[in-house]
C-alpha cells in the first residue's frame, strides 16, 4: 500500500479530502483557520500521501453501517424535498397572491359591486411557472458558472 500512497493525486481526489475536512469543520473538530490551512495543503499536494497527511490527527468519517429496516414499518417511497430557494419562491407567490386578493376584496366591499377577479392574472401565470419548475426540477443555468467560480476561489486561496 505504500506504493499506492505515492501515486499522484487527481483534482477529484483532492475534492474528496477537502469534503472530509469540511465534515470535520462542521463537526467542530477544526477551526476556520485550521480548515483554510489544511485545504491549502491539500491543493498544494502532489501525491495521495501528502494530501491525506492533513487528516492524520482526525477520526475517520466513514459512514456507519445502517441497521436493517424493521419489518413492522411499511416501505414508503422517499418524499421528494423541495429545495430551499423554491420554498422561498412559493412563499413569495403566496404572499403576493394573498395581498392581491385582499386588495380585490377591499375594493369589492368599498364599491358594493362584485368586480372582475383580476388577481387571477397575477396568481395564475406565476403559479403555473413555479409549478412547472417544481415538478420538472428545472433550475437556472448559472450553476456551472458558480461552481467554476467557487473552484477558482478555492485554488486561489490554496496558492497563497
Amino acid at each position: 500500500m505504500q506504493y499506492a500512497d505515492n501515486i499522484r493525486i487527481s483534482d477529484s481526489e483532492r475534492d474528496e479530502v477537502v469534503g472530509e475536512l469540511g465534515r470535520h469543520l462542521t463537526a467542530g473538530r477544526l477551526t476556520i483557520e485550521e480548515f483554510d490551512q489544511r485545504v491549502a495543503e491539500v491543493y498544494r499536494s502532489a501525491t495521495r500521501l501528502q494530501a491525506h497527511q492533513v487528516l492524520r490527527d482526525l477520526p475517520s468519517t466513514a459512514p456507519a453501517v445502517a441497521a436493517p429496516p424493521v419489518a413492522t414499518q411499511p416501505n414508503r417511497p422517499a418524499r421528494r424535498r423541495i429545495p430551499g430557494h423554491q420554498q422561498i419562491e412559493w412563499l413569495a407567490w403566496a404572499v403576493a397572491g394573498g395581498i392581491n386578493i385582499v386588495i380585490w376584496g377591499i375594493i369589492a366591499l368599498a364599491t358594493g359591486v362584485m368586480i372582475y377577479f383580476w388577481p387571477v392574472w397575477v396568481i395564475g401565470p406565476w403559479g403555473l411557472v413555479l409549478l412547472g419548475r417544481t415538478l420538472l426540477g428545472r433550475e437556472s443555468g448559472c450553476t456551472g458558472f458558480t461552481d467554476a467560480l467557487r473552484d477558482d476561489r478555492m485554488r486561489a486561496a490554496a496558492s497563497r
